[in-house]
């Protein structure tokens, strides 16, 4: 976080996904590797905010200001530096409309994304809610996991706080079996959580399948589901429960749940992922 000549505050997330209009769509981006994971390349979810937060930029000024999905196939490892993307908008719908958006660097494509945005204002009213939050203790009675994680050795990790009920068996050196961790989450600068945020965020866990013993993941493609407009105040938390049910031939899938304080539903993703061996 950083406060700018006129007094306003910079987060660092805002900083690492700030785009640069070039004009018909197409936007420069400076890609930082202070969002790199244990496989020395960026997060995923880094990735999904560069995609989202340019194609906002397109669709806000239709009506459509909240995005409601993304889904994002990465071809390739980007790496710190100059790219750039490329939104185009495919529908423009009453409701919802749809663009793709495409990250280019030094010639070659690294992730495509489709987004579909609409205005949660103007969203309907049916609503059905099979289950609540999970249970879980208030974050300030709940252990800081950031005094076990590697930190600095992944970088991903130093730019959240994780707060959990009990420290997972694999940061004590006993991975449990069980791929399945349920902690609470915020910016480590303490960023309100908005939808770039919160699309970050439910790819900004370790990955669950350390619990047999794979830390070392790479997504292959990520979707995420938002189910209102995140609005959570800087320093307040998310409450992440994140699942892996299958690891086949080295592959496997993660699903993420993001709640807020209230117990409200923010987000929902499904990812496949690539462990490394």
């Amino acid at each position: 976080m950083e406060n700018g000549e006129d007094g306003r505050v910079t987060y660092l997330l805002d900083s690492a996904v700030a785009t640069e209009p070039l004009g018909d769509g197409l936007y420069r981006v400076d890609l930082t590797s202070d969002w790199d994971t244990a496989n020395k390349t960026p997060n995923g979810g880094y990735i999904l905010a560069l995609l989202q937060h340019a194609t906002m930029f397109e669709a806000a000024p239709t009506g459509h200001p909240d995005p409601l999905t993304i889904a994002v196939t990465y071809f390739r490892p980007a790496h710190a530096g100059a790219a750039d993307i490329r939104v185009h908008q495919v529908r423009r719908g009453r409701r919802v409309s749809t663009y793709d958006a495409l990250l280019t660097q030094d010639g070659k494509e690294i992730a495509h994304a489709v987004v579909s945005a609409h205005d949660w204002d103007a969203a309907g009213s049916t609503e059905h809610l099979p289950h609540a939050a999970p249970e879980m203790p208030p974050p300030d009675v709940c252990a800081d996991l950031g005094t076990l994680m590697p930190g600095r050795m992944v970088p991903i990790l130093d730019r959240y706080t994780y707060r959990a009920a009990s420290i997972p068996g694999w940061l004590e050196g006993a991975p449990s079996g069980t791929t399945e961790s349920l902690c609470w989450i915020r910016a480590a600068d303490r960023r309100p959580i908005d939808a770039m945020l919160a699309g970050a965020m439910v790819d900004a866990f370790p990955p669950v399948t350390a619990e047999i013993g794979h830390l070392a993941s790479a997504t292959i493609q990520l979707t995420v589901h938002y189910r209102r407009r995140p609005e959570i105040p800087a320093g307040g938390w998310a409450l992440g429960h994140v699942v892996t049910r299958h690891v086949i031939a080295g592959y496997h899938d993660e699903d993420a749940e993001l709640w807020d304080e209230q117990g409200r539903l923010i987000a929902q993703s499904r990812q496949l992922a690539i462990l490394s061996e």
